[in-house]
């Protein structure tokens, strides 16, 4: 393949898949090399292109950000990033270095790592091989014994040399040879030789504390602070006495309350679990845009009843061969049992009732080629996804695809206008100040310690700002971390005593401690916390739905200063702090809610969805899409979970997911929730999407060994004016009797206009 046309591939790999600048002459000379000689064809490198873009938040491929897709397409390469980068710089753009770069490639390099003399040496390595040979080489001095063997010094020397090969020099030892770096002695040259200090920043080093790193803000509102401060001080001796906002579990959820016994479900009740959701879902989708089957129009034709037309073709089992356009219902499944979903790969599933769990292939062409009707459809699937298809399946076994529709969103909420008055401009309540909510997601120490400073710094920020109600999801303890995952964290008391903690011990030493403190300092503080847990808890269930956390063993009572030993979680103690004596108050004013994974929640007059499992990032891993428009991949991945009624709509779950079926229920979405926070590894982001919904990625409090980012909602009220007018249903023509009576005072809430989302760094 000549040079230019290899770029040009590139260039049009990279345009499919969002980049909308023009790549630079070097860079695409680098790319080029890059694709010969760690054998990645232009679209392996679009796609590698696409993660990367996603994992860092890098808009632009250019000299700046070259090293680290570099760094990150050898890593999934399996080729170190070093010699990648060596590879790509002796590869020049002209034919003759082109050339060079093909008898490269063709050695296998990228691939496979050969033994023996083809392993680079370290540079230590390097000096002492180069003394060896010297010293073989050099011609013997006048009166000189030739061949005269070496002296017990010069043997020391020669192991000294030795024991200065780096462990990758190991490598080529012979087979029942000792690896030479395994042989050092105290006082060799690999024993004193200082370690090379780690690269990675340091969470007391960062710089960008407090940076905004994404917003969404439509209508330019201000924040909560600043609203508070443009008040009267006497308006904000009114607002520090209110009761607080109301933080409760919607009544339409159906999430786990309490702890089950999980993963017992047979395989008949896991099929049928499986199959009541298509259905459910079959009748969603059908509802939402009017669809009808034959024997439904042909009532209707019987009865001379002509109901609402459709846009879309008539209802037909999957499987059933048809000559005319019509529309199936089904689940997309991937034809591979391992791998991605891919275009090629992609099946339709249909229902045991109607299809007999009949599977077709689809064949997406025609939503890529453009019409004088409608241009290319976009699309994006993965696998346990409902979607509705309209085609002609001719066979019965492949579908020629024309129309998707990729599920029907939960219907949207609305309020009675006496309620909605009432918790924005309640004396008690908001009183026509803005609820202020803060979402932040675990780990909440970084990798190096567990001494949890970035939660410490974000309950300082909580005592200045003193949001209305904090959502803080797990990992609390998280079981990936270097020292939990052994199994005996180690944590130090004040005094600088080392001591070795249970899980639940080091949860009510560095979290509800935290939480104590803050009450302490400030008794009358009114921030509510919401803890959601995760699957990556180490003293929790990883099972999903997953039930809310629990104070304590039920039965087991343990002593203050002894939380852990019995499963205590100390919480308690954070609900009296400052308050021993108000057992009213401790009643009738809770400060710490613990809830389910998934949960939707009522916290005033907003609904609110919450997952702390990374859903975004196993769909985005999982996900095969085309015709997509630029940046609105993370978007498009957000609308599935309306658009399925579903926390995890992907089935089979990615692994380390233990989703119980017996419980499909408990990650259902009950109602369409006016903000979604969905924590993820991928870039942060606040969008709306499904018109009403503003879905938040806050992000990871740590990453590594420095901070992360955290998200400030500031939900404002509607005007009182909107409020107070005389909100009319009747339709013209129709007389005031005809409408009922409540239903004046029902009104849609807005939220997706009235509020202000900033992803801040802690």
């Amino acid at each position: 393949m000549s040079s230019s046309s290899l770029k040009q591939r590139i260039s049009s790999a990279f345009r499919d898949v969002g980049h909308d600048r023009p790549l630079p002459a070097s860079v695409l000379s680098h790319l080029a090399a890059l694709s010969a000689s760690l054998r990645q064809s232009p679209t392996q490198l679009a796609d590698a292109w696409e993660a990367h873009s996603l994992n860092k938040n890098v808009e632009a491929l250019d000299d700046a950000s070259l090293g680290g897709y570099r760094n990150a397409l050898a890593k999934n390469a399996g080729v170190d990033a070093k010699a990648a980068a060596t590879a790509a710089t002796a590869a020049s753009v002209d034919k003759k270095n082109l050339e060079n770069v093909a008898v490269i490639s063709g050695t296998g390099l990228g691939k496979r790592r050969p033994g023996g003399s083809s392993v680079t040496p370290s540079p230590m390595a390097k000096r002492a091989n180069n003394a060896v040979v010297a010293a073989s080489t050099a011609t013997p001095a006048a009166g000189a014994a030739v061949n005269t063997p070496a002296t017990a010094g010069d043997r020391q020397k020669q192991k000294q040399q030795r024991d200065g090969l780096s462990a990758v020099d190991g490598i080529a030892t012979p087979k029942g040879a000792a690896s030479p770096s395994k042989r050092q002695q105290p006082g060799s040259a690999a024993s004193v030789i200082t370690p090379p200090k780690s690269s990675a920043k340091k969470y007391a080093d960062r710089t960008n504390a407090g940076k905004v790193v994404s917003s969404y803000n439509p209508n330019g509102l201000p924040t909560a602070a600043e609203v508070l401060a443009s008040r009267t001080a006497d308006e904000r001796e009114r607002a520090a006495s209110r009761r607080g906002v109301t933080v409760s579990r919607h009544p339409a959820a159906r999430h786990p309350e309490s702890s089950f016994r999980h993963m017992f479900t047979p395989l008949e009740k896991r099929s049928v679990a499986l199959e009541d959701r298509m259905k459910w879902m079959s009748d969603a989708i059908c509802a939402e845009y009017n669809i009808k089957s034959e024997e439904e129009e042909m009532v209707e034709c019987m009865d001379g009843v002509k109901g609402e037309e459709s846009e879309f073709g008539t209802w037909m089992p999957v499987g059933l061969p048809k000559q005319n356009e019509v529309l199936c219902v089904g689940r997309i499944c991937n034809e591979a049992h391992e791998g991605k979903l891919n275009g090629a790969s992609i099946r339709l599933e249909g229902s045991r009732q109607h299809s007999s769990g009949a599977r077709i292939h689809l064949d997406l062409k025609g939503l890529n080629q453009a019409s004088d009707q409608r241009p290319p459809q976009s699309y994006s699937f993965f696998p346990g996804q409902i979607v509705a298809v309209e085609g002609i399946n001719s066979s019965g076994r492949t579908m020629q695809a024309s129309r998707i529709l990729e599920g029907a969103p939960p219907p949207g909420e609305t309020m009675a206008k006496s309620e909605l008055l009432e918790h924005q401009y309640g004396a008690e309540r908001q009183d026509g100040d803005p609820v202020s909510i803060v979402s932040m997601c675990g780990p909440y120490t970084t990798k190096d310690n567990l001494e949890y400073k970035p939660l410490e710094d974000a309950i300082v920020q909580i005592l200045q700002d003193k949001p209305d109600v904090v959502v803080m999801c797990g990992p609390f303890v998280d079981q990936r971390q270097p020292l939990i995952a052994g199994g005996e964290p180690v944590i130090q008391d004040k005094d600088g005593k080392e001591s070795k903690v249970s899980y639940e011990h080091l949860f009510a030493a560095r979290i509800s401690s935290l939480l104590e403190e803050l009450y302490l300092e400030d008794p009358e503080l009114k921030t509510q916390f919401v803890l959601v847990p995760s699957m990556d808890d180490a003293f929790l269930d990883a099972v999903y739905p997953q039930p809310p956390m629990e104070d304590k063993t039920p039965g087991v009572r343990a002593p203050k200063g002894a939380e852990g030993l019995f499963g205590d979680l100390g919480l308690r103690y954070v609900e009296l702090a400052g308050r021993e004596d108000d057992a009213k108050s401790v009643r009738s004013r809770r400060r710490v809610h613990c809830v389910s994974n998934p949960c939707t929640l009522r916290i005033n007059d907003v609904t609110l969805g919450v997952t702390s499992t990374d859903v975004l990032f196993h769909v985005n891993s999982d996900s095969c899409n085309a015709n997509l428009a630029p940046g609105t991949r993370l978007s498009r991945i957000a609308e599935h979970l309306l658009n399925q009624r579903s926390y995890y709509p992907l089935f089979p779950a990615t692994k380390g997911v233990s989703l119980d079926l017996g419980r499909a229920e408990g990650w259902e979405m009950p109602v369409r929730p006016d903000v979604l926070i969905t924590p993820s590894k991928l870039a942060s982001f606040a969008k709306r999407v499904c018109d009403t919904t503003v879905v938040v990625n806050p992000g990871e409090l740590t990453k590594n060994t420095t901070g992360g980012t955290y998200a400030v909602m500031d939900i404002h009220p509607m005007t009182r004016e909107a409020l107070e007018e005389k909100v009319s249903v009747k339709e013209e023509g129709a007389s005031a009797n005809d409408a009922p009576k409540d239903a004046e005072e029902m009104l849609e809430k807005g939220v997706q206009d009235r509020v202000r989302v900033d992803i801040k760094r802690i």
